[in-house]
């Protein structure tokens, strides 16, 4: 499970966030790099132990040349009809350059292709949402500042995790006291790494363990990608430039793509 959101710094960049809270212990992301977009994809199945079983589909976040930024959390997929709400984020990332187009789109396939529930972040140089999902219906919270979402849709009046998952109420709680202090990267990392109840927080080592942590970094100058695999109150973030548009070469790539973090 996972917490994210979007902050828009002093210096008027913008970073959008998210840990990636998993049942298993570790985890292996599978990453598309093109010149036009790219991302970590989307696992269907996250609770599934094994590789060989491993369904993969859309994004879990991503970011495209234009300076759109976007991720999803889950909030229930099991006895709910729909697709898989990572590739919500997929479509946004390969097909929208800006929020407000995203949030169009969105609509726009919900009405015909219902979704499983999850909650979207939305971001790009001027404007910040996020988007609640469940099946054909969405509800959009636009801002200018901050936004964040656990596991579960207050906006559609829930106060806990509809899948049973306790913790999300509490992080929460937590991002809420957080995040107004974010300020920088460095603050954001530090918000991410955080334990406010024990073994769990934002960062989770309970029954969820955080098997990856996310920054996306949009300045006037560059797009960067600052990852850590495993929970990020042990291990070092990577602070990788993301080559799309311009900077795109298949040597960027590869370097990229080398640099990417995985489990030791």
């Amino acid at each position: 499970m996972c917490t994210i959101g979007a902050v828009r710094l002093p210096d008027g960049s913008v970073v959008l966030f998210k840990n990636k809270d998993f049942s298993r212990p570790t985890f292996t992301d599978r990453v598309e790099l093109s010149h036009d977009w790219f991302g970590p994809l989307g696992l269907e199945t996250f609770d599934d132990a094994s590789p060989d079983g491993e369904v993969w589909s859309g994004l879990s976040i991503g970011a495209n040349r234009h300076g759109l930024l976007a991720c999803v959390n889950h909030v229930l997929a099991d006895g709910v009809d729909g697709t898989n709400y990572d590739c919500l984020v997929e479509q946004a990332v390969r097909n929208c350059s800006s929020v407000e187009e995203a949030i169009a789109a969105l609509e726009q396939r919900l009405a015909t292709t219902p979704s499983w529930w999850g909650n979207l972040i939305l971001a790009d140089k001027t404007d910040i949402a996020a988007v609640e999902v469940r099946g054909s219906d969405a509800v959009v919270e636009r801002s200018t500042d901050r936004v964040y979402r656990t596991n579960h849709q207050p906006a559609f009046g829930e106060v806990q995790s509809p899948d049973g998952h306790a913790c999300s109420a509490d992080r929460e709680i937590f991002a809420a006291e957080r995040i107004g202090s974010v300020e920088s990267v460095e603050d954001l990392q530090a918000m991410l790494s955080s334990h406010d109840n024990s073994d769990t927080g934002i960062c989770n080592h309970t029954a969820l363990t955080t098997v990856y942590s996310y920054i996306l970094h949009l300045d006037a100058e560059q797009l960067t990608f600052h990852v850590t695999s495993g929970p990020p109150c042990r291990n070092e973030w990577q602070s990788l430039p993301v080559p799309l548009g311009s900077a795109w070469s298949a040597d960027a790539a590869e370097r990229f793509l080398r640099r990417y973090p995985v489990p030791a």
